[in-house]
């Protein structure tokens, strides 16, 4: 049946979930270097966004120290590994100011459709 096949097929869509590395929920802890460096990490999705890779990204509107704080990127990738390498590549994670994790993603509801 067709639902069996679906499930047997990888999902090319990926959820990436972003957190602030516990140095960095503290503002007192940024300096001029980082902050240039979060923002290579949004031209970075930008990029990726105008090369179709990127569906959204955003980040919850709460406080840095907030234990629930998280940007959210929703991104195509072929496989794992290569969702695993979009993460880690980003400048952010790099340089220890975000911790990545992934996960398999299927948007079922967009207005951007």
């Amino acid at each position: 049946s067709l639902a069996q096949d679906s499930t047997k097929t990888k999902p090319k869509e990926w959820l990436g979930v972003l957190t602030l590395t516990e140095k960095y929920q503290e503002e007192k802890n940024w300096t001029k270097d980082d902050q240039a460096v979060v923002g290579q990490h949004f031209q970075r999705l930008v990029k990726m966004k105008d090369e179709g890779i990127i569906i959204l990204a955003g980040r919850m509107q709460l406080p840095t120290n907030d234990a629930e704080m998280k940007g959210l990127v929703i991104f195509n990738a072929k496989d794992e590994k290569e969702a695993l390498q979009i993460m880690e590549e980003d400048p952010a994670v790099k340089a220890k100011i975000m911790q990545a994790k992934v996960y398999p993603y299927s948007v079922a509801v967009s207005k951007c459709n």
